[in-house]
């Protein structure tokens, strides 16, 4: 596997939220996770190689790129020996404004080409909502029906009609506001997709509820079980319950200070693709996300699991 950071969150004292990290360019002390133009490799490559990072994200803009930058971009990460492991795009597919639906889905398709043209091994995508906010966490009833599921099939097959992709996977990740949760669910959703390229952004802390919150060891199990022949790109983080709130609230929290299996979930990952990225996410500065990747780092040596670092010209 290779490792990596993305979405840093902007504004740490406001809390975690969707808003605070999505489709937003780096500050300059964070490009070495997410740079924002190809002008950003220079100044990035030591900070990767001291903390053993060789996955990047795309560009926050990839999707408005002209063509040729996003050529260029890809083909100065491999000069370098980076993977550009994941894009993110953020549309609501699944909105109940069928214009919005439209734009969505050419959106969509306009990243897609863009991600295949930098060679970025991903685009990822969240399953969106139904509620009147756009919002793509809120929850709503329709989006745990069997017509739900109907829906989004069809939305994914439509955004993919045509598309000759040669490197980038079209990938959702799990949630709880979706029946795309867990991975029993998940398996048979997209078994009926049927799309070569359609696949799981692997994020099994996404994926914990009450019956395995203390227990993440079968949760990830599970869902390598069932699920890696879909898995082109991962997340890892760590998840507490905090007892300070009268209603359920879990929260994440550095890895290690929270109650996912993470040497269970590196040895998974193990097994996929060397080029496999897993990135950290969701921090607010550089000293996290140097934590979460020392903690990373530890664990796979303990486990004698393999992350490649950056190389040059294929070398790691």
């Amino acid at each position: 596997m290779r490792l990596g950071g993305l979405y840093p969150v902007y504004k740490p004292q406001e809390g975690l939220t969707l808003a605070s990290f999505q489709n937003r360019e780096a500050p300059l002390n964070m490009r070495f996770i997410l740079p924002s133009s190809i002008e950003d490799f220079d100044d990035i490559v030591q900070k990767m190689d001291r903390y053993g990072l060789s996955a990047i994200g795309a560009p926050a803009n990839m999707e408005g790129q002209d063509p040729d930058e996003c050529v260029a971009f890809g083909e100065r990460a491999r000069e370098l020996g980076l993977l550009v492991g994941e894009a993110n795009f953020s549309g609501n597919l699944m909105s109940a404004d069928a214009e919005t639906v439209e734009q969505g889905i050419e959106g969509a398709r306009r990243a897609l080409r863009n991600a295949d043209l930098m060679q970025c091994r991903t685009l990822h995508i969240l399953v969106g909502t139904k509620d009147p906010s756009n919002h793509m966490l809120a929850a709503h009833p329709y989006m745990y029906t069997d017509e739900c599921k109907a829906e989004l099939r069809e939305v994914l097959l439509r955004v993919m009609d045509g598309l000759d992709l040669q490197h980038t996977h079209f990938l959702i990740e799990p949630f709880n506001n979706t029946f795309f949760y867990q991975p029993e669910d998940i398996r048979e959703f997209l078994d009926s997709v049927g799309h070569p390229r359609v696949g799981f952004q692997a994020d099994a802390v996404n994926m914990i509820a009450f019956d395995t919150y203390f227990d993440t060891t079968s949760l990830i199990n599970r869902t390598f079980d069932l699920l890696a022949d879909y898995i082109f790109s991962a997340h890892v983080k760590d998840l507490r319950w905090d007892p300070r709130h009268l209603i359920l609230k879990w929260d994440e929290v550095l890895i290690g200070e929270g109650v996912f299996d993470l040497t269970t979930y590196l040895r998974r990952m193990n097994q996929l693709d060397p080029d496999t990225p897993c990135y950290c996410e969701h921090l607010p500065d550089e000293e996290s996300y140097a934590h979460n990747f020392a903690r990373v780092h530890e664990a796979a040596e303990a486990a004698r699991v393999s992350i490649l670092t950056r190389g040059v010209d294929g070398d790691t």
